[in-house]
């Protein structure tokens, strides 16, 4: 049976302007008829007004009380940074693992968010160090682990400006473009990459955009697409489209959007499962909180960037959907519980990633103040329950909820967390 990789390796549009097709008015004090009008093309149809989704905060949450002011906040977030580089004194030594590299965003983001530099000494260190063992942040032949750390590297970008950081995230979207499905090769069921056939439609839709999980140096015999890779892509495609304004970027986070919505949404709650089997079509169905967040994060951007009233409404009913309507990850308190099993050492940091993309879509829709209002508070019970119940100091365990239980993982899940809550609490 798959087990998705995160469980088994920790486990512009144009606007168009709309224009008249009615005849022009007669002049009555001409002598001769008005000419008729030349026929023009029939106006399309208007855009349907984005979905005013309910934004309202559950009754049934809890009616968190936490600090506004920066000092506290920032200083409650690098405290606690300071507290994993306690278990990771050497950024020269750090493992080249995906959940590694997606931690490392966090100390970039505080930064970002804070307008600081206190972690650029040790997130250029060990960026360097993984660059140095391999030149794609890939030396286990999965392309989502070499895209943690590329959009490392571009977080780091935006908090740093350096373009060493930017050169390295494109490294890393050339190493895994080739993995992209196109139209000619969907339509031809085959894939470079493969030496199996492909199946070019699922369902009667192409499955270009999707990007494989396996990389291009792998043994080439896994078929599978699954979310969080084509995400990852759209995502750091979308960053790059940004940072360099190469249409190829654009051209690539709208094709992995677009396989994401034709193959990978449920209709309820819209969010999007795990895998498609480009062999036979098949699917695995789970949802977890870091498949919804990357698909989030880069369609936050994505909408953005090009204005699409089709991807906004998609970005807010996900949003909507994973934060109001889905009990896979959190109670009706409004408390993520995903992966917080006491007796685990090791957790991934899934609820990280879809923390971290909350943040993102928070920081690029200021102009949505219910739905910030409605983030706020999310995030503010997370970092309530954690300063509250699972804390010793300047360390953190695995279990938000409590008791404390010092594990390194814990403290590394939770560093998003606390960046969301400086962004989202700070009182500006």
């Amino acid at each position: 049976m798959y087990i998705p990789h995160i469980i088994a390796r920790a486990c512009t549009t144009s606007t168009i302007a709309s224009t008249s097709t009615g005849a022009p008015a007669p002049d009555p004090s001409a002598s001769s008829p008005a000419p008729a009008p030349e026929p023009t093309a029939p106006v399309p149809p208007p855009v349907p007004a984005i979905t005013d989704f309910d934004w309202s905060v559950p009754e049934a949450w809890d009616k968190p009380n936490v600090p506004t002011g920066y000092g506290d906040l920032q200083g409650t977030v690098q405290d606690a940074i300071n507290g994993l580089r306690d278990y990771w004194s050497d950024p020269n030594a750090v493992e080249y693992t995906w959940d590694v590299g997606t931690t490392l965003s966090a100390l970039a983001y505080k930064d970002t968010v804070a307008s600081t530099r206190d972690n650029y000494d040790y997130v250029k260190a060990a960026l360097q160090h993984a660059k140095d063992h391999d030149g794609n942040f890939d030396p286990f032949a999965y392309n989502d682990d070499s895209q943690w750390w590329g959009t490392t590297a571009m977080y780091a970008h935006r908090a740093y400006g350096d373009q060493e950081f930017l050169d390295w995230a494109i490294d890393v979207w050339n190493h895994v473009a080739p993995s992209q499905i196109t139209e000619d090769q969907a339509n031809q069921g085959m894939h470079p990459l493969r030496p199996n056939p492909i199946q070019g439609q699922c369902n009667g839709k192409s499955t270009a955009g999707g990007v494989f999980w396996r990389a291009e140096q792998s043994d080439r015999t896994d078929m599978d697409v699954n979310v969080i890779t084509t995400s990852l892509f759209e995502t750091l495609s979308a960053y790059l489209a940004e940072a360099t304004g190469d249409q190829k970027y654009l051209d690539a986070a709208k094709a992995a959007y677009n396989f994401i919505v034709a193959h990978m949404l449920q209709d309820s709650p819209n969010i999007p499962i795990d895998t498609l089997k480009m062999a036979d079509c098949g699917t695995n169905n789970w949802i977890f909180t870091y498949n919804a967040g990357k698909f989030i994060e880069g369609t936050a951007i994505l909408a953005k960037l090009t204005n699409d009233d089709g991807m906004k409404e998609q970005l807010f009913r996900t949003i909507n959907d994973a934060v109001k309507h889905t009990d896979n990850w959190q109670n009706a308190q409004g408390h993520i519980t995903e992966g917080r099993a006491a007796t685990l050492r090791k957790v991934a940091p899934t609820d990280s990633i879809y923390l971290r993309a909350l943040t993102e879509t928070y920081r690029r829709y200021y102009d949505m103040p219910s739905m910030r209002d409605l983030l706020r508070t999310y995030v503010a019970i997370q970092w309530q329950s954690i300063t509250s119940n699972d804390r010793n100091g300047n360390k953190y365990g695995i279990v938000w909820s409590g008791p404390y239980t010092e594990a390194a993982w814990g403290q590394a899940n939770v560093l998003d967390a606390l960046v969301a809550g400086l962004e989202m609490n700070w009182a500006r």
